[in-house]
């Protein structure tokens, strides 16, 4: 696609997260003349997550491996503790993934997006869009106090959980509590880590409940330390499961007894699956404004890159076809979308619902009778329910029965 207007742009993408700045990469190196709109100063602050990232994603399916420099830790697996401290020591033949520094990974990502050609606009706090559906969509904002105009044939909402560009489009929907996670999260040294290339995932009612402790690693000694709490689900502060963890509990005091803290990080997490419609007349969006976030991990990152994609194929071919219409956006945009993800959300969904209301015994015997391959499955909505269904009722019939309750069979 080539714009034949040097002055004008032909998509603004608002935010310049991981899914904004991969949007924009790609859509550049189409040929489109791009513009990111940034509310901050700068990308990559403040970090809000455990800066973990499927190797899947980043080599095999984007292809742009991961920018120089941003790499603290390759993944080659997991280990999920029970309440009691059960174990499941997974480890992937081909590894997992690595764990990033979003400062660096972040600012990458846009220095990729630019180098393709797409230009950046700092401190542009987008306020408003209006949207024509014939000439196309009129957005302001204010840019260090001053209130400017853009306007473009097509805007990317790339601008967090609150997107402004999704409520102004009318592709907003409230988001339920119970859909919701509140999560805290340290960065620690001094962590006593025996494998740098192990994630470990605590679990329990009482460690964080609907939600788990994560620690991963950064190196040797350092450490993302974090938790994730279901909105409604906890008994007290987010931030004191932490540190009963960290400073109270057994194996927290094990593992934390040299640690040192020296960054805090808050934020919130949207678990309840990606909006219903991704698009409408010359809008979309992508990442956390749809919502494209694992209902059971939490996890965002790589889902938010990929639909990035997902909208520059959308659009090449819409602006091929000259229709930029709801019906032929949502058609391409959310068939790529269902077909890499729908199913796998939709299992998730409902392994969560499992979570919302799971005993620490039942835990207890999951985690006795579940292997990392079941897991690993689970979280990408490959289960089969048939073997899950004959593992659980030789172990624990409850368990069974809450299944087929859930999942409504």
């Amino acid at each position: 696609m080539n714009s034949t207007d040097s002055t004008s742009y032909d998509v603004m993408v608002v935010g310049s997260g991981p899914a904004g700045s991969t949007t924009a990469k790609f859509l550049a190196r189409e040929g489109f003349k791009v513009k990111i709109l940034e509310a901050k100063s700068h990308v990559g602050l403040p970090v809000r997550c455990g800066e973990a990232i499927g190797k899947e994603t980043i080599n095999d399916i984007l292809k742009i491996g991961v920018p120089k420099f941003a790499m603290r830790s390759e993944i080659t697996g997991f280990r999920v503790y029970s309440p009691s401290l059960k174990v499941i020591d997974y480890k992937l033949p081909s590894g997992e993934g690595y764990v990033l520094d979003r400062r660096v990974f972040d600012k990458e990502l846009l220095v990729g997006a630019i180098v393709e050609g797409a230009d950046i606009e700092l401190n542009t706090q987008v306020t408003n869009i209006k949207i024509n559906k014939k000439t196309g969509v009129t957005i302001k904002a204010n840019q260090r106090g001053k209130e400017i105009t853009e306007t473009a044939p097509v805007v990317v909402g790339a601008d967090g959980i609150y997107s402004q560009v999704a409520r102004d489009a009318g592709l907003a929907e409230p988001i339920e509590p119970i859909d919701l996670d509140t999560s805290i999260g340290y960065e620690m040294v001094g962590v006593d880590i025996t494998e740098p290339t192990m994630l470990d995932l605590y679990m329990g009612n009482e460690v964080a409940p609907r939600g788990y402790v994560w620690i991963f690693p950064k190196g040797e000694h350092c450490a993302n330390v974090g938790i994730g709490v279901g909105v409604g689900f906890a008994k007290k502060g987010v931030k004191e499961y932490l540190d009963d963890f960290i400073f109270n509990n057994p194996e927290g005091k094990r593992r934390f007894k040299k640690a040192k803290i020296i960054e805090e990080r808050i934020g919130a997490i949207p678990v309840g699956g990606s909006l219903e419609k991704l698009a409408t007349d010359r809008v979309l969006l992508v990442g956390d404004a749809a919502r494209q976030v694992n209902p059971l991990t939490g996890g965002g990152i790589a889902y938010g890159m990929e639909a990035g994609k997902m909208i520059s194929d959308t659009l090449v071919e819409a602006f091929e076809k000259s229709d930029l219409s709801e019906s032929f956006l949502r058609k391409k945009y959310e068939k790529l979308w269902d077909n890499a993800y729908g199913k796998s959300f939709s299992m998730g969904s409902k392994a969560r619902k499992i979570l919302d209301i799971l005993t620490d015994e039942q835990m207890e015997n999951i985690i006795e009778t579940f292997d990392g391959e079941d897991l690993t499955k689970a979280v990408r909505g490959r289960w089969n329910q048939i073997k899950l269904g004959a593992k659980l009722m030789k172990k624990d019939p409850t368990l069974l029965k809450l299944l087929r309750e859930v999942l409504g069979n």
